[in-house]
């Protein structure tokens, strides 16, 4: 039989060359992945960004006299809501529970010269079916606390419109750490943004869970509250969502009750921005902004 080479001895063959480059190639990924795992990397933050949306879009999604951004939340379970219309705002109100489940408002850039004395009182809103009486509060170690603010509604759409938000159907236990401290702020905060950018729309309510507890004849006692902060513009739309607890302290910083509109729907079961593309919907109710605007 011929042959077409002469082996040497101790010289090295094709296979084992061919092992040598695998180990080799094996160790140099080992200490890639070893040295990566070494490395501090800063952990990942969802922060505000504009989500592109088409005009006829937006306008779609600004209802009921432009006060309502994204639709009427709607509810996921048999909840029966009654849509209460106010000049500045609009009201989901639920006989069952005694409170608003959602209210909705847009706030303008206003001249704050103007402003009104605040009303001496609170009133039954006789469109409701539970008619809740303001006395039903009284020693229970909760405040009236306004969905829609009465300051910003005030100044934006007159002395009628501010005795609106005085009604029961806007106005939800709270505790005092919350109602006079941190929503305060968020109230401000909110004026603040509407001077500053023009236009803003807000979304806010209670959030309950299965532990009921009530004050006066019934009325359901929140365990956090909600609010969604709307901004458009020309790059698009964009959103803070906040949630906060009952049991704050007061001192807490804004930014610490930031979370995702996702979250909210979770926890009230309402459906927020539902005329919207499912991709856009997406986009917006997911993130989550480390920061306030």
């Amino acid at each position: 039989m011929p042959t077409f080479f002469h082996r040497k001895r101790g010289a090295l063959q094709p296979t084992h060359l061919i092992a040598i480059i695998l180990i080799l190639t094996f160790i140099g990924i080992a200490i890639y992945y070893w040295q990566q795992s070494r490395t501090t990397r800063p952990p990942v933050v969802i922060a505000p960004s504009f989500i592109p949306i088409e005009p006829a879009l937006a306008e779609q999604t600004r209802l009921r006299n432009n006060q309502i951004y994204g639709g009427e939340p709607r509810t996921a379970s048999q909840t029966k809501l009654m849509l209460l219309q106010n000049i500045g705002f609009y009201a989901g109100y639920c006989d069952d529970r005694r409170n608003p489940l959602w209210v909705a408002y847009r706030l303008d850039a206003k001249d704050f010269e103007h402003r009104l004395s605040r009303p001496k009182g609170f009133s039954i809103d006789h469109r409701t079916l539970s008619r809740v009486d303001p006395k039903e509060y009284a020693k229970s170690g909760y405040d009236r606390g306004h969905l829609a603010p009465n300051s910003a509604i005030a100044t934006r759409f007159g002395r009628e419109a501010q005795l609106e938000t005085f009604k029961m159907s806007n106005i939800v236990p709270q505790t005092p750490e919350l109602n006079r401290r941190v929503w305060q702020r968020l109230e401000k905060f909110e004026e603040d943004c509407a001077n500053n950018r023009g236009s803003i729309w807000v979304i806010t309510g209670p959030v309950f869970d299965e532990h009921i507890k009530t004050i006066g004849n019934n009325i359901e006692v929140p365990d956090a509250f909600f609010k969604i902060v709307i901004d458009e513009e020309q790059e698009g739309i964009k959103a803070l969502a906040f949630l906060i607890p009952q049991t704050v302290t007061g001192k807490e910083p804004l930014e610490h009750f930031l979370t995702s509109i996702d979250e909210i729907e979770k926890l009230t079961k309402l459906d927020f921005f539902w005329p919207m593309s499912d991709q856009l919907e997406e986009k917006l109710e997911s993130s989550t902004a480390s920061r306030l605007w």
